[in-house]
């Protein structure tokens, strides 16, 4: 019995007024759902709304189901209560021992769930996780999904409060709409119809418009009074006189309408100079005594109409010229039996008179002349009754029937969908008479035909008969034409034969010939190429066996066929050439490649340093797919491969290995320099703008390069050297080429056994982060650190970040990395007093997916207000990609995560991304605090803090570790400062306790702490922040 609360009604109308059911995903509940799944380690969770006979799932991670009925569903328990519901194990609950979630392919057996409360009494549903394993759940994992139910039941809220405003804000249009609705409707109605209407004061000589008419002239959209002699300098030169002549007729009342006034069909020009046709009408008003004292009327654009008439007639000409043209007669009748098309090919063919086919005359006339000529006297009963009496349900479409002059003609009729038939005739005559001749012909013919066929039947397309004793040759004469064997060859001789064999096979078949005709094979098959009198080649399959023999034994014939077989060998040169070519650019592909770096390696053997190969990857083409499409991509993809060709030309090899790699085999070269020399002009010819439907796309590309000595490498490993140069190129900043050097060998191995490391790293937990406060110099309180990434290697000791942080980026280690380094300083920063911040580094690989959903569940996970997360980004990664970082900084910004431009004022485009982008904060970069004490540098310090006070920006100088350099930078304006002057990064708890300590130690525990010069005299006190 499915349990159900007593306000169930109320329930089930609050979940259809959020009108949410069976509606598309939406990011915001999968992020909770994928955020409740990875935070209690369940390999199921849901978001589940319960409707009146079933549960619906909203968000869902670890199933594939839409939903259940909600007799067996979990949270329908869950919504019995405020509390959160939870099953141990299923299969030792009696409510749950035999639901066939718990028995079946789910085999759930442990579930909890939090109600999605709405409002009091109303649970619409629940956010649960679910497990195939037994558990318990701590009241702290309790607590941890109800907070997790809040965030689902907040956007409940509001898509409930979305809905209230979207019935008032219809209401109130719908009132305004009424309001507006008289006005708006001939508004409307003449722009509907391109129409408008006007008034001319006769007195004054003055017009005015609507603005359907300023619409369709193009011109006065202000709808001033106009004087007579401007309204009428907007009509065609060559239409303005007649339009005159009729206004003024009208306003002297020397009209001859009805009520006077005029009307006209003319041209006008509009502003833009396109000229329109216009119709215009007019009536006179009148005073008391008669006298006209204004006209009003209507001006209709009807230019779609005067060309379509315009077309209308000229389509007709053709089509009258078409018919007349044409060798078959024509005739169309209506439903109502009346000719509505005819050609004069039509009537003549009929036996009928002009005169009695025009448009509307009853085809029952021409029935009539037809019959009183004896046109249908010897048809069939049915036809001739059809044609005699034109009732539909007699009708024959297609006949042919011969006039009394013996004419034979084909009639076909075709239904029309509007009612009526269109009838055509044609002559066949002559074709019928050449039929009978050729039925006669073939008559005679039957019998050679015959056995013609019986001996065609042993080959498919030619058959040969070769006497070897006088060396005669008889061939189908349908391959004679196909060899182009005419006059004198008509009856080819063996030598002709022989001769016409390609020169590359001829010893090849003459061997398995004499072979056959000696008996060593019981028949003769072999493939060839035959050439044609034109010098043209192409396939034979051929299939012999000597039919008669000599007492002695020697052949005396060759009987055998000949199949063309040219398609077979085209589509296997094809797949042949598919298995060693790339399908998009016909560059070789990896296969082919491998094969001639073989051979070059072979040659280089014995020619060291004369052959090199090249590894190519294209710089900045997956941002062309991202932008453009994968289509565009493949047409970039084509123009490169044809700039390889030009560059690289043949005996050279030129290979797309996959995606943007290419690879270069280069032979008979000079050495290293040479092939520097080509990896210059491939990089040049590359990097020339490319424009694909009107854009300019530019990409670029970097080389690395190997040059092949006789070392005894394999193909792998010789090009594993350009490939390990390619990585070394791609370092040194991309857009450049490499030689492949044994040191450089050694540190791409060093890097890759790196990343290697950190891999295991990231498993065993090695990373920790450290944090260096941010000092406000004013009040020397404590207002932020700055989280610190370091890793401890436990063979190395620490490795300095500038040495990982690099491989993380390259290898896309940088993103669980980064992920981690935002749940963990966002962890740590609920322990500070608030209302503290924590700074977070993030790199430009982060930005190219996965950012944002690490940044909110950094922040759900830990429960730490958005305020208190700044992110710290340079002015690299929005010169990289500049829309999308902008556009996820700013909704990163509107959950109210703090931005802080990271070493201000090394970049070359700060300017224009500071108005792009609002940033919190900006950190001058420690290279001008360094240099602080020089004026210039002061100078260009003093600049920034100007530029960041102008816009709202708060200002940190970093790298601060003498007293004269704080001295400085708070004479320049800069009220935040961090630096070893006052702290190095701090262990975790260290940090914990620098940021609880009050009024905080004096520079003198500073400077023992930080093991720095001496600080100076004075040091402000360091206190958590109040403001």
């Amino acid at each position: 019995m499915l349990a159900v609360a007593s306000n169930e009604a109320d329930r089930l109308a609050a979940l259809r007024h959020l009108a949410i059911m069976d509606t598309p995903n939406e990011a915001h509940f999968d992020a909770v759902c994928r955020l409740a799944r990875d935070l209690f380690s369940v390999p199921i969770a849901l978001v589940s709304l319960v409707d009146e006979d079933r549960q619906w799932f909203k968000a869902k991670c670890g199933i594939d189901l839409d939903g259940t009925e909600r007799s067996i569903a979990f949270c329908n328990y869950t919504i019995g209560s405020d509390e959160v519901f939870v099953v141990d194990d299923a299969t030792r609950d009696r409510r749950f021992a035999t639901n066939p979630l718990v028995h079946g392919e789910q085999a759930i057996r442990f579930y909890a769930g939090a109600p999605l409360i709405l409002r009091p009494g109303i649970r619409v549903g629940a956010l649960c996780i679910k497990d195939t394993v037994a558990r318990s759940f701590s009241p702290e994992q309790v607590r941890q999904l109800r907070d997790l139910a809040e965030i689902l039941v907040a956007h409940l809220r509001l898509r409930e409060a979305q809905k209230g405003q979207e019935v008032e804000i219809a209401e109130r249009m719908s009132v305004e709409r009424r309001l507006l609705a008289a006005d708006e409707f001939q508004a409307i109605a003449e722009e509907t119809a391109r129409l408008g209407h006007w008034r001319i004061d006769v007195a004054n000589r003055t017009i005015e418009w609507s603005a359907g008419i300023a619409s369709v002239f193009g011109r006065n959209p202000e709808l001033d009074v106009l004087d007579l002699e401007e309204h009428l300098g907007f009509y065609h030169p060559d239409d303005r006189a007649a339009v005159r002549g009729r206004m003024e007729a009208a306003m002297a009342d020397r009209s001859a309408l009805p009520r006077g006034g005029y009307d006209h069909r003319s041209r006008i020009l509009r502003r833009d100079g396109e000229v329109r046709y216009v119709s215009v009408c007019g009536v006179a008003e009148r005073d008391e005594v008669g006298r006209v004292v204004s006209l009003h009327g209507v001006c209709l654009d009807v230019t779609d109409l005067t060309r379509s008439e315009r077309e209308l007639r000229d389509t007709g000409a053709l089509l009258r010229a078409t018919l007349e043209a044409m060798d078959q007669g024509l005739l169309m009748t209506d439903a109502d039996d009346r000719v509505r098309v005819h050609n004069g090919r039509a009537a003549a063919m009929m036996g009928v008179p002009e005169s009695l086919l025009y448009d509307g005359a009853p085809f029952q006339a021409v029935r009539r002349h037809q019959l009183e000529n004896g046109e249908f006297v010897h048809l069939p009963d049915r036809l001739r009754r059809w044609l005699e009496l034109g009732e539909p349900a007699l009708r024959v479409d297609n006949y042919e029937r011969q006039r009394p002059n013996g004419t034979v003609l084909e009639v076909r009729t075709l239904p029309v969908t509007t009612g009526g038939v269109v009838r055509t005739l044609t002559d066949v005559t002559t074709r019928r008479s050449a039929e009978r001749a050729l039925r006669e012909s073939e008559a005679h013919l039957r019998v050679s035909e015959e056995r013609l066929a019986l001996a065609l039947d042993s080959g498919e397309d030619c058959l040969f008969d070769w006497d070897l004793v006088d060396g005669s040759l008889w061939v189908t004469e349908r391959w004679r034409d196909k060899l182009g064997l005419v006059g004198g060859l008509a009856q080819p001789t063996t030598s002709v034969w022989i001769a016409a064999i390609h020169p590359e096979d001829r010893e090849r078949v003459m061997s398995a010939t004499r072979a056959h005709l000696k008996g060593q094979t019981s028949s003769l098959e072999c493939e060839y190429r035959v050439r044609r009198a034109d010098g043209s080649a192409f396939w034979v399959l051929a299939r012999a066996r000597v039919s008669s023999r000599a007492p002695d034994g020697q052949a005396v014939r060759l009987v055998g066929t000949l199949i063309d077989i040219s398609q077979r060998k085209e589509a296997e040169a094809r797949i042949a050439h598919m298995a060693l070519h790339d399908s998009l650019t016909g560059l070789p592909n990896r296969n082919l490649f491998r094969k001639r770096l073989d051979r070059a390696l072979r040659r280089a053997a014995r020619e060291p340093d004369r052959h090199a190969v090249l590894a190519l990857d294209l710089d900045r083409f997956k941002a062309v797919n991202d932008t453009y499409g994968h289509m565009a991509g493949d047409r970039v993809l084509c123009l490169v491969a044809d700039r390889l060709r030009a560059i690289v030309p043949e005996p050279n090899t030129v290979a797309r290995l996959g995606g943007d790699e290419f690879a270069v085999i280069l032979s008979d070269i000079d050495g290293g320099a040479a092939a520097a020399q080509v990896c210059e002009r491939i990089i040049a010819a590359v990097g020339e703008p490319m424009r694909l439907d009107g854009k300019v796309i530019d990409i670029g590309v970097s080389i690395g390069s190997a040059v092949l000595s006789d070392h005894g490498l394999t193909d792998e490993e010789a090009f594993k050297r350009a490939d390990m140069a390619l990585f070394e190129a791609k370092a040194a900043g991309r857009n450049t080429h490499w030689m492949f050097e044994a040191k450089a060998h050694a540190r791409t191995a060093a890097r890759s056994s790196l990343a290697l490391d950190m891999k295991e790293a990231i498993r065993r937990g090695d990373f920790f982060l450290v944090y260096q406060p941010i000092i406000d110099v004013t009040t020397g309180s404590v207002v932020s650190f700055e989280a610190l990434m370091r890793w401890r290697h436990p063979e190395h000791g620490l490795i300095s970040p500038g040495e990982f942080i690099a491989v993380a980026e390259e290898t896309g280690l940088i993103v669980p990395l980064g992920a981690w380094a935002l749940k963990e300083a966002c962890r740590e920063a609920v322990y500070w007093p608030e209302p503290l911040c924590v700074s977070v580094n993030v790199s430009t690989v982060q930005f190219r997916g996965g950012l944002e959903e690490a940044v909110i569940a950094a922040l759900a996970s830990s429960g730490l207000a958005a305020q208190r997360l700044k992110l710290e980004v340079t002015e690299s990664l929005l010169a990289q990609n500049p829309e999308q970082a902008v556009a996820v900084l700013h909704r990163l910004r509107a959950i109210d995560v703090h931005i802080a431009l990271d070493d201000f004022g090394t970049g070359y485009s700060s300017m224009s991304y500071l108005r792009r982008f609002p940033f919190h904060l900006l950190k001058i970069d420690r290279a001008f605090i360094r240099d602080i004490a020089d004026p210039d540098a002061a100078a260009i310090v003093r600049a920034m803090v100007g530029i960041g006070e102008r816009l709202g920006m708060g200002i940190i100088a970093e790298g601060v570790e003498t007293a004269e350099q704080l001295e400085l930078v708070r004479r320049e304006g800069c009220k935040q400062v961090q630096g070893y002057l006052f702290s190095k990064p701090l262990p975790a708890v260290e940090a914990r306790a620098f940021a609880r300590s009050g009024r905080a130690q004096k520079a003198s525990a500073a400077r023992e702490r930080n093991d720095r010069n001496p600080p100076p005299a004075a040091i402000p006190t360091i206190r958590p922040s109040a403001a």
